[in-house]
């Protein structure tokens, strides 16, 4: 992708329509999947790896979604 196209991409995400949140789409299905088994309803964010901050390097998103399955099976 040169700037050209990147910079149509910003645009298009600022004026008409932002780009999806597939983390957070994600979040909500698995909450809602989980709910009906779960005593307490899941919180969307705990099924986030991504913080704030820049993205990650796979493995170490993958070494959160580990910690995030190991959180699970605990409770």
């Amino acid at each position: 992708m040169d700037s050209r196209e990147f910079s149509q991409w910003i645009a298009w995400a600022r004026w008409f329509q932002p780009l999806d949140d597939t983390w957070g789409q994600t979040a909500m299905l698995v909450t809602s999947v989980l709910a009906p088994y779960s005593k307490q309803t899941p919180d969307p964010e705990k099924f986030i790896p991504i913080e704030d901050r820049a993205p990650k390097h796979p493995t170490q998103i993958a070494e959160t979604l580990k910690r995030i399955a190991a959180d699970l099976g605990k409770k």
